[in-house]
């Protein structure tokens, strides 16, 4: 069931098996608006379970938030045995999808039931709620996309987080940032009005945007001269 966050804002939280990230759920007058679909049956039952027009963002191109944009069958990579997708799957139906360019080109065009509306950056109109999409610099994925809620909360997605670099011959497994997209976000953060983030996977899904931004200036503060990444090793 989702959370409550108020009286327009819920969320799924995310899970670890399978690995899901946090849905959002914006209640306006003429649509509900999600940011991310998620990749449980639970996401599934319930964006299933919504009437009405229905309009979604989407954070990134990875799978745990893009899950149900697409078909899947049983024996497909990455359904589960105990998932109960038949023949009769069908992909969640929506009005909009708003996507960056990047998450386009990873998103199989031809299971896609809407066509998706690229943008930099667009406020929502028609409704009541301020509701505006906002490119996110970002280490961990390219095109993310964030998305203000009334001035007053900003959805991340997993914006905030570090890219994964593999093991290979010479080279430990690490994490890093990049310096440059790092900087951007601090400052893009920091022209925002929103003052309460909300990013996924994290065990405290909802918290101070001036406690998100000390953090990434705290890794930024890592930063050595020359060099264009901030290394961590894991």
């Amino acid at each position: 069931m989702p959370v409550k966050i108020n009286d327009y804002i819920s969320y799924i939280p995310a899970t670890e098996v399978p690995v899901s990230g946090d849905v959002g759920i914006i209640y306006g007058k003429k649509a509900t608006y999600l940011y991310d679909v998620g990749s449980t049956i639970e996401c599934l039952d319930f964006l299933y379970s919504l009437n009405g027009k229905m309009q979604i963002v989407i954070s990134h191109f990875h799978g745990d938030h893009t899950w149900w944009l697409t078909k899947h069958y049983k024996g497909d990579e990455g359904v589960r045995p105990d998932d109960e997708i038949s023949i009769s799957y069908e992909p969640v139906r929506y009005e909009r999808l708003f996507i960056g360019k990047s998450t386009e080109k990873y998103l199989p065009a031809g299971e896609i039931i809407t066509e998706p509306l690229v943008i930099e950056d667009e406020t929502l109109t028609g409704e009541p709620l301020k509701l505006e999409i906002i490119p996110m610099p970002s280490s961990h994925c390219k095109g993310s996309l964030a998305l203000s809620v009334n001035d007053e909360y900003l959805f991340m997605g997993d914006s905030t987080y570090c890219r994964y670099i593999a093991p290979k011959e010479g080279v430990e497994a690490h994490v890093e940032y990049n310096v440059q997209k790092l900087k951007e976000q601090i400052d893009t953060l920091k022209n925002i009005k929103a003052e309460r983030c909300l990013v996924s996977h994290e065990k405290r899904f909802e918290r101070p945007k001036k406690v998100v931004i000390r953090q990434l200036e705290s890794i930024y503060a890592r930063r050595v001269p020359g060099e264009n990444t901030i290394k961590l090793t894991k």
